[in-house]
């Protein structure tokens, strides 16, 4: 048995309609099919908010993580080595007569100016192909004889660490008669190699 949730009176628990009012029963709203239906579609819409929310939080946060992590552009401080450093070379190592590595480099100034310095350096190389450290291996090379504008000329240099097959030849500073220098002078080893002028070497048998 069942109450008419009209007027109170006993009606059977199946019944519709109450007998003694007339007035319909219906189901507890909860019981009711849209009921459940809405609060699905209500359920869903919130969950897919939050998910949303927390998407668009990821992608802002890796925009931030981005724009932190992005290297500086390219309008930064020049390189001291941008530029013509003013000589082009051709370079070649082999052992000499008294069969000790030499190395020959041929020097053209290029410009309009009389070079009154220039300064090389090299990394050593046996004929594994392993680069030399030892005591004897050299790196930096200098020449301190004038070069006239437009004039070329030849150095050689013989190495002391005899097992020196090929060399990589850099430039890092032509130091012009007027006073002025291209390069640096100072330049450490890791700013030679990140920046300096690279030269071809060709090896002699």
């Amino acid at each position: 048995m069942a109450k008419c949730k009209i007027c109170g009176a006993e009606i059977a628990a199946n019944a519709k309609v109450c007998p003694s009012c007339g007035g319909k029963q219906r189901k507890p709203v909860y019981k009711q099919i849209w009921f459940w239906v809405v609060l699905i579609l209500v359920a869903i819409g919130v969950i897919g908010s939050i998910s949303s929310g927390s998407d668009q939080e990821g992608s802002a946060n890796q925009s931030s993580a981005a724009a932190a992590n992005k290297p500086a552009s390219s309008s930064s401080a020049p390189s001291v080595f941008d530029g013509d450093c003013g000589i082009t070379a051709t370079a070649e190592i082999g052992p000499n007569i008294i069969n000790f590595p030499e190395l020959k480099i041929d020097i053209t100034n290029t410009t309009d100016k009389e070079i009154a310095a220039i300064k090389f350096y090299i990394v050593p190389y046996d004929v594994y192909g392993e680069q030399l450290t030892g005591p004897l291996a050299e790196n930096g090379l200098i020449t301190d004889d004038s070069i006239t504008a437009g004039s070329s000329t030849t150095r050689s240099w013989q190495l002391l660490e005899q097992h020196t097959h090929d060399v990589d030849l850099y430039v890092y500073s032509v130091y012009f008669a007027d006073g002025t220098e291209w390069g640096d002078r100072n330049a450490t080893e890791s700013q030679i190699l990140k920046g300096a002028v690279q030269f071809d070497v060709t090896v002699k048998s």
